[in-house]
């Protein structure tokens, strides 16, 4: 079964560029912009995927919550640049990963194959 995917981005190019990575390995995403953990309780994805500097998403918030009510759930968190406050951070709310953009997308296709 493809995985179901719960993108929260707000940088338009970029999630399309996951959306279309995402297309060719059969997973099925869902992206939102706003109420993420929301979505997240609501769709029961495996793999959650955050941009951290989508201030709008309260990130850090979201992967505390998501979290919170689905310790079993991959959450990935990515950054534009390595920045050290925003990955501490992330993984200190529960994150499971967090990339710098370049790595995350070399790392998307097996991040959606993995289970």
């Amino acid at each position: 079964m493809a995985p179901k995917v719960l993108l929260a981005c707000t940088d338009l190019f970029f999630s399309s560029r996951i959306v279309e990575t995402a297309r060719h390995t059969g997973a099925t995403v869902v992206q939102v912009r706003e109420g993420v953990a929301e979505a997240a309780l609501a769709e029961k994805p495996d793999l959650v995927l955050v941009d951290l500097h989508a201030a709008v998403l309260d990130p850090v918030e979201s992967i505390r919550a998501i979290r919170a009510a689905d310790p079993g759930v991959r959450i990935v968190g990515f950054v534009r640049h390595e920045e050290a406050d925003r990955i501490r951070a992330a993984r200190e709310a529960g994150a499971s990963e967090v990339h710098a953009r370049g790595a995350f997308s070399a790392r998307l296709p097996q991040l959606l194959a993995e289970r």
